[in-house]
C-alpha cells in the first residue's frame, strides 16, 4: 500500500455515559493457567472484577490432543471452533448431549447443577482453534438439568465494512442478533481484515461489559498495540465510546461482552459457586458421582 494504515492511530472517544463507568480502555493481564491446562489456551483468567459475567476468556489451540472427561457447574461452557480450524470436534456431556463441531460453528453447555464432559477432535493429526468462555450462572440454575445447543455458521450474521469481515458468533450488535435465548446477552463479535484498514468501533452504553483479544496478526486499538505472536494472545477491557480501530491484512480480532451480575462467585475446579460451602457441595456432588459418568466411545478416532 502507498499509505498503510497507522497501528497507532489517533485515539478517540465519548465519555462514558453512566455513572461510576470508566471511561478509559486499558490492557488486562493473559495469562496460561494450570487449571485445565489440557484445554486452556492464553487468555483472561480470574479477573471477575474486569469480566463479570465472563470468569474466563481464552484463545486456544490444540494439536491431536482429546480433553478427557471433566466436570462443570455453575457456568456456560461456550466453544467458538474458529471457521478456518482443521478439524471437527466432537462435544459430549453426561447427561445426553452429543454434537460435533464443525469449523465456524459454536457449542453453548449450560452446566447447571454440573455434568461432565469431554471434547474429542474428528483427526486427531489437525489442529483445532478457538474461542472458550466460561459464563457466570453460580446460584442461578441450582436445579435446572445441564443442556447444550449448537449455532451453526450458516445460521450467524456475516457482513463487510470496508476491509474488515465481521461475524456475529452470538448475541447482539446493533441490528444483527442471533437467535438464541440462552446466550442473547453474551455476544461474541468477531473481526478479520483482509487489508489493512482504520475504522470506528462504537461501544454501546447499554450495561454489557466488554472484552477484546487480539487472535493473530497485528491491530491497534484505543492507541494500544496488539499482536498475537505463537499461540499469544493481547487482551483489553473497552467501556462504552467510540474507539479508533486498526488492522493488517490477515489481522483477526473478537470482541466479547456480557451483562455484569455484580453478585460473590468462586470459581475453582470447573465450578462456579456463590461461596465456599456452595463450593464444598458441587465438589461432594461430583465426587458421588451425581455429576454423571461418561461411558467410552466404543468407536476409534482417526
Amino acid at each position: 500500500m502507498a499509505h498503510p494504515t497507522p497501528l497507532h492511530p489517533r485515539q478517540t472517544r465519548r465519555p462514558a455515559a453512566h455513572a461510576g463507568a470508566s471511561a478509559m480502555a486499558r490492557v488486562l493481564p493473559v495469562s496460561r493457567p494450570g487449571r485445565c491446562a489440557a484445554a486452556a489456551g492464553t487468555g483472561v483468567f480470574d479477573q471477575v472484577d474486569e469480566t463479570d459475567p465472563l470468569l474466563s476468556i481464552d484463545i486456544f489451540r490444540r494439536h491431536g490432543a482429546c480433553i478427557p472427561p471433566h466436570p462443570h457447574a455453575g457456568c456456560v461452557v461456550a466453544t467458538y471452533l474458529f471457521p478456518d480450524t482443521e478439524t471437527s470436534l466432537r462435544c459430549r456431556h453426561a447427561h445426553g448431549g452429543d454434537d460435533t463441531l464443525r469449523p465456524g460453528d459454536m457449542l453453548w453447555l449450560e452446566a447447571n447443577c454440573g455434568t461432565v464432559h469431554e471434547e474429542l477432535p474428528g483427526d486427531t493429526r489437525a489442529a483445532v482453534r478457538g474461542v472458550r468462555m466460561i459464563v457466570n450462572r453460580a446460584g442461578r440454575h441450582a436445579q435446572g438439568a445441564p443442556a447444550q445447543s449448537v449455532v451453526r455458521r450458516e445460521a450467524m450474521p456475516h457482513w463487510r465494512e470496508g476491509d474488515v469481515e465481521l461475524t456475529l458468533v452470538c448475541g447482539q450488535w446493533g441490528e444483527h442478533s442471533v437467535a438464541r435465548a440462552e446466550g442473547e446477552r453474551t455476544t461474541l463479535l468477531q473481526f478479520d481484515w483482509r487489508a489493512d484498514a482504520l475504522r470506528t468501533l462504537e461501544i454501546p452504553c447499554d450495561g454489557r461489559r466488554w472484552v477484546a483479544l487480539i487472535v493473530q496478526g497485528d491491530a491497534a486499538l484505543a492507541g494500544h498495540a496488539l499482536r498475537a505472536e505463537g499461540a499469544g494472545a493481547q487482551a483489553m477491557r473497552l467501556p462504552p465510546g467510540a474507539w479508533q480501530l486498526a488492522g493488517r491484512g490477515g489481522a483477526r480480532l473478537v470482541l466479547v461482552g456480557g451483562e455484569p451480575l455484580d453478585e460473590p462467585v468462586v470459581y475453582r475446579g470447573n465450578f462456579a459457586a456463590r461461596d465456599e460451602s456452595d463450593l464444598v457441595e458441587l465438589t461432594r456432588r461430583y465426587q458421588q458421582g451425581a455429576m454423571g459418568v461418561l461411558a467410552p466411545l466404543a468407536e476409534t478416532l482417526a
